[in-house]
């Protein structure tokens, strides 16, 4: 009997078998839509006609494709139809209405990217106030008794960095030369005593030589970092330097450096690249190196060196290589002349290794790496004062220094101006302020009803437009917004305020506090990214019956952030890999592609 029962189960469960793995079949034969790709549908540069579109959908539809992304680009298109449809214009959106109820009917999946472009939420409508914004300062020493300080304005410029001002290219060919934006507000002012050992260049006063043009230490140690001067190739040697000879032997701890230090074609930097690195000598002949000093990427670069006490110090630059990075599209490019270079600062103190990458100014993969060196020449707690509140409208400030002497820092935030893209012309504009929830709100509800507009209200429950995709961050970073000091009080339970010369590579109590707060500083900046940017956009979206894709970072480390904060409420996680030249490079990716599983 036991024999029949176990040979009746083995017939019901082979039949059960069969018919499992007929049904599977059939799933694969005809997927249901859930398991159909989805691909990206570029409209570009305006080259959008109806017959176009309808030709398109009833392919995707023919395929076996489950939906795809709308995105309006601009990428080396030139105009191929008759009248381009320029985007929200009235014959764009009756070219979008058709899509929305097309794809509708034929039951394609059907999202919108999160601005024109693919990154990252930007457009024309975002008014300077509402758009990214990066921390400025100025510095003015005094000493005690001196009343009636006039403080310099902090740098307005637009631009990734002080007076750095963002390089003009483009892949679609020349760059229009717009009116750029500005926008400056002050953020606070704080003074600190000097540690003894602190001296300034001009203090020491060098002599300036080098191996070709011309170079003085005004212009190398004046804080002005979009004036630069070109130091020659020297094809013999392979290398070019700058030499600072002083009058007798100093120590060195640190170098701030804004020029210089090409990354390489794979954009190595540091040990790996060896493009710039410090020297010392005592008699002018036989130097040695004391430290390399890591590239940038195109903003100042602050960095501990071995302290080195020596009369002379040089800092050698090796020959430019050519950037063949575009070379597909604009040929072979020859090898730069010179090495342009704006500033070089020798400090005599410690400073926040790395300072502008844990400030916020540039995402770096490798932060917990960069240990700040612990000095002795710290900036007391004790000896900082908060005089936001003494700062008079003419930049006067209403306070007399006390004894001692004194670093007054005044600090204000102005724009990034990065833009949206790559997108048509017409439909560029600044990239909303990442931090500020209202700013936020105002720039994807505008953006939102536009598309709800143009789609004749087909959007989430009433079909056609269902998601939006979130694309690879590519919006570059921003470390300030109006309401910082608060939503950093709010997240990290202290006061931003008497920290705030860190903020400039400044080392205070300790390197190892210093490097503390930095961390918490860029934690509030992630922090707010992951709630008002993408957080709140899923509230928004759902207001509109509407879902998410997003992806994070893509390749390595793009933003200041957590990829999986970033992605914890998306409808659906997504990420991306690239191939080039036959083979993947993967290991760029993994990030993105294991926080997504």
């Amino acid at each position: 009997m036991r024999k029949l029962i176990f040979l009746l189960v083995l017939i019901l469960h082979s039949t059960d078998n069969f018919s499992q793995s007929s049904d599977l079949y059939k799933s694969f034969q005809n997927p249901g839509a859930s398991a159909r790709p989805r691909v990206w549908w570029h409209w570009m540069n305006g080259n959008i006609t109806q017959d176009g579109i309808r030709k398109d959908l009833l392919w995707m539809h023919r395929s076996g494709i489950g939906g795809f992304q709308n995105f309006d680009g601009a990428l080396l298109t030139p105009p191929i139809v008759k009248d381009r449809l320029v985007y929200m214009t009235p014959g764009w959106k009756k070219a979008f209405a058709l899509t929305a109820k097309l794809a509708d009917s034929l039951k394609l999946e059907m999202a919108i990217a999160g601005s024109p472009g693919w990154s990252e939420s930007g457009g024309p409508w975002v008014k300077p106030e509402d758009a990214m914004k990066k921390l400025v300062w100025s510095e003015t020493r005094v000493t005690g008794g001196a009343m009636g300080i006039k403080l310099p304005a902090p740098p307005s410029q637009t631009g990734p960095f002080q007076d750095l001002e963002n390089a003009e290219f483009s892949l679609g060919g020349p760059v229009t030369k717009k009116v750029v934006p500005i926008y400056y507000g002050d953020a606070a002012v704080i003074a600190y005593r000097v540690p003894a050992g602190d001296r300034t260049m001009k203090e020491l006063n060098p002599t300036v030589s080098s191996s070709g043009g011309k170079f003085d230490l005004g212009q190398l140690t004046d804080g002005i970092l979009a004036k630069s001067s070109p130091l020659p190739r020297d094809d013999a040697k392979g290398f070019a330097w700058i030499q600072f000879a002083f009058k007798e032997a100093v120590t060195v701890k640190s170098v701030t450096i804004v020029g210089g230090g090409d990354r390489g074609q794979f954009g190595l930097a540091g040990e790996m690249a060896d493009t710039r690195w410090l020297e010392s000598s005592n008699d002018g002949t036989n130097f040695t190196k004391v430290d390399f000093l890591p590239a940038s990427r195109n903003i100042q670069q602050t960095v501990s060196v071995m302290p080195t006490t020596a009369r002379i110090f040089r800092v050698v630059f090796r020959n430019p290589e050519a950037n063949n990075t575009f070379a597909a599209f604009m040929g072979p490019q020859k090898p730069p002349a010179a090495t342009d270079i704006a500033e070089i600062v020798l400090n005599t103190t410690g400073r926040v290794s790395w300072s502008e990458e844990k400030s916020g100014f540039a995402a770096d993969l490798n932060i917990p790496e960069r240990v700040t060196p612990e000095t002795g020449d710290a900036i007391d707690t004790k000896d900082i004062v908060v005089l936001t509140e003494k700062l008079r409208a003419d930049g006067t400030l209403d306070w007399t220094a006390p004894a001692g002497n004194w670093n007054i820092i005044r600090f204000g935030y102005s724009l990034t101006g990065k833009e949206n893209g790559p997108a048509s012309e017409e439909a560029t504009g600044l990239e909303v302020d990442k931090l500020d929830p209202v700013a936020i709100k105002r720039y994807f509800t505008t953006y939102l009803n536009m598309y709800k507009e143009a789609s004749n209200g087909m959007m989430g429950a009433k079909g056609g437009l269902q998601f939006m995709v979130n694309d690879s961050w590519e919006a570059n970073t921003q470390n300030w917004t109006k309401n910082f000091p608060e939503e950093f009080r709010k997240r990290r339970g202290y006061d931003i305020m008497p920290w705030m010369p860190a903020l400039s590579g400044k080392v205070i109590g300790s390197a190892a506090q210093t490097d503390a707060f930095l961390r918490d500083f860029r934690r509030t900046i992630g922090d707010l990214v992951v709630e008002y940017h993408y957080d709140m956009l899923t509230d928004i979206l759902a207001g509109y019956g509407m879902k998410r894709y997003t992806e994070s970072h893509e390749d390595g480390t793009a933003m200041i952030g957590d990829g999986m904060e970033v992605k914890r409420k998306a409808f659906v996680p997504m990420a991306a890999m690239w191939m080039s030249g036959g083979f993947s490079d993967t290991y760029k990716y993994q990030s993105d592609i294991r926080e997504s599983a």
